[in-house]
């Protein structure tokens, strides 16, 4: 029987549950073994992503309830009912997409075989796209449907910083040449740059706005030519999960090189409430006073990302 007592663990494993099981499990692995070593290690490399499509939507009311577009806002009960932006939305469709990634790690070898790290990881995939806002719902619809001369959103930078624990296992062989596989789960704070222009025909003959109001012309000369435009950083925490694989070569007795070749997936990610700089070319709210701030959310689904890193891998004294 074997039994383990765990009175002098690595300042960075004791501070980690996980790593703590880790630990544990390496130790039953690899009883009787002298192979154990913390090791600091890098990599850097560029990453994928798939397409990636950003559905959105908001709480803003149909047009005709706009106290800036229609000075009878007030007096319409559905301008003042509860629910707004209920079944209202767009999506906004953008392409796959590079960047680059780099990664920090610090880990403990238990054996030839087994080893588990921490690993802090950097990644920015640059979109930089601008696509044609589509499939709206709601009150959404007549807008990019009818009266929309402009419809436009565009994605930037994607940014995330994650930490991951993962485990590995090695196949060390005769050659100096050592492939190994990997899993892991961690936890990304992930940043999106978006933007978006929406302008009205300039035309109050092209503004379908407003049928049926006493003041139909006034409402359609108001809104002819407006514009809802402004820039957000969208934010989000996610967890993950990531497979990793490669291969290493032992350049000295301490140092590894190394290439990596990674799968990562997230949650879904969806942003917190978020503000544009104008709406119909006034400030974002639907009163005069103030009142009725409008405010939009984003999420996708499209969340996983493939990297190919070259690493460098020291154990330390």
């Amino acid at each position: 029987m074997i039994h383990l007592v765990l009175t002098s663990l690595p300042p960075a494993i004791e501070r980690f549950p996980l790593l703590r099981l880790l630990f544990t499990l390496g130790l039953l692995a690899s009883a009787g073994a002298n192979a154990a070593e913390l090791y600091a290690g890098m990599a850097v490399g560029g990453n994928a992503s798939p397409d990636v499509t950003v559905v959105s939507r908001s709480n803003d009311r149909a047009s005709i309830c706009d106290e800036y577009i229609n000075p009878r806002t007030p007096s319409i009960p559905s301008c003042n009912a509860p629910g707004r932006g209920a079944g209202d939305g767009w999506l906004a469709p953008f392409g796959g997409s590079e960047g680059f990634s780099a990664e920090a790690e610090l880990g403990y070898r238990f054996s030839p075989r087994f080893r588990a790290a921490a690993v802090y990881a950097y990644n920015a995939t640059r979109f930089e796209q601008t696509v044609s806002s589509t499939d709206a719902s709601g009150a959404d619809f007549d807008k990019i449907s009818n009266e929309l001369s402009v419809g436009e959103e565009t994605l930037g930078t994607a940014i995330s910083h994650e930490l991951f624990l993962t485990a590995y296992r090695d196949w060390p062989n005769a050659s100096r040449w050592t492939p190994w596989a990997g899993a892991g789960v961690g936890i990304a704070w992930a940043r999106k740059d978006f933007s978006w222009v929406w302008a009205r025909s300039a035309n109050p003959a092209d503004i379908t706005t407003g049928a049926g109001q006493p003041n139909v012309d006034e409402i359609r000369r108001n809104l002819a030519g407006t514009v809802s435009t402004g820039r957000a950083t969208l934010k989000d925490r996610m967890t993950g999960v990531l497979v990793a694989a490669g291969i290493d070569r032992a350049l000295t007795e301490s140092l590894t090189l190394g290439l990596k070749l990674q799968w990562k997936s997230f949650d879904d990610f969806e942003s917190d409430a978020y503000q544009g700089v104008l709406l119909r070319s006034h400030a974002p709210n639907l009163r005069l006073d103030g009142g009725e701030p409008v405010q939009a959310w984003s999420r996708t689904q499209d969340t996983s990302r493939a990297s190919l890193m070259l690493s460098l891998r020291y154990a330390l004294p």
